[in-house]
């Protein structure tokens, strides 16, 4: 099986759904796509070209609900970034809204939507000619927040390095926030990896190697 990854921000090319389509017609092992457009009108367009036996799934966390519940689209599942830290339940979500049970899927849409949100960070930096927008790209947040709460992931290659400290004080705000009002969530890595969660959010001891002291 061979899934196309159609990520233009990432790769600054894209497969548009008539080559998926194209694709699929011609080799029976091509009979799915990872779609991380972002544009909706791209992923009706896919569905349409490619009919209903084709397999969509989400490359994007934040547009899995979305895109599977949209009747024009159909989405499958997701693969996922934000399932790193929360396997479990990025499944049951997806399980859920493949059962129609579209109304709990959202519940934990909701719950897990600080995660979602950390696959970019945008931060606004100052630098000594004037403030600039920094973008600390996917799996960079993630993988900072999987060490900041005892995951043994070690750091991220060049050219993504580190995180800046306003990019740090975003991550812990997710992870933060779902301990708080979700911590049901972040229990099976307390479990797995022996870990206080609450003391691994609130303890910036740790912190100081995963960010550059300054822009």
């Amino acid at each position: 099986q061979i899934i196309p990854y159609v990520i233009p921000g990432r790769t600054g090319a894209q497969l548009f759904p008539e080559d998926i389509a194209i694709l699929h017609k011609q080799f029976a092992n091509v009979s799915a796509v990872k779609e991380a457009t972002g544009d909706i009108e791209n992923m009706k367009r896919t569905r349409e070209c490619c009919g209903d036996d084709f397999t969509i799934l989400s490359g994007d966390d934040d547009k899995t609900f979305t895109m599977m519940t949209d009747p024009a689209i159909k989405a499958s599942g997701v693969i996922s970034v934000a399932s790193n830290i929360a396997p479990k339940w990025v499944h049951e979500m997806v399980t859920l809204l493949n059962e129609g049970k579209q109304a709990e899927a959202e519940k934990l849409m909701v719950a897990l939507k600080p995660f979602f949100e950390i696959v970019t960070v945008k931060t606004q930096e100052v630098t000594p000619y004037g403030t600039v927008t920094c973008r600390a790209r996917n799996p960079l947040g993630t993988k900072t927040l999987m060490a900041i709460l005892g995951m043994p992931v070690g750091g991220c290659r060049q050219p993504l390095g580190k995180m800046t400290r306003k990019g740090i004080e975003v991550v812990l705000d997710a992870g933060r926030t779902v301990w708080k009002n979700n911590p049901e969530i972040l229990k099976p890595v307390a479990d797995f990896f022996n870990v206080d969660i609450e003391a691994r959010l609130y303890d910036d001891s740790h912190l100081p190697a995963l960010t550059y002291e300054d822009y």
